[in-house]
């Protein structure tokens, strides 16, 4: 018998908690006010990586689903 696997990719834009950073145009990095991702789900921005989303254990799939 064959056995299916399937990895799901965790990606910080399709994450539920996840929202683009605060960026200025014309500043430098290290004067930026936020990172290019923040995560919201504890109520606070938090700078996050894509890294750090990708092994997130609270991650969650953005419901695409129009209203």
């Amino acid at each position: 018998m064959k056995t299916i696997s399937v990895a799901t990719l965790q990606t910080v834009w399709d994450c539920k908690w996840s929202r683009p950073g605060c960026r200025l145009t014309g500043v430098a990095e290290a004067h930026q006010p936020e990172s290019v991702w923040v995560c919201i789900r504890t109520g606070r921005r938090r700078p996050v990586t894509n890294e750090e989303c990708e092994t997130c254990s609270t991650w969650e799939m953005t419901d695409l689903r129009p209203n």
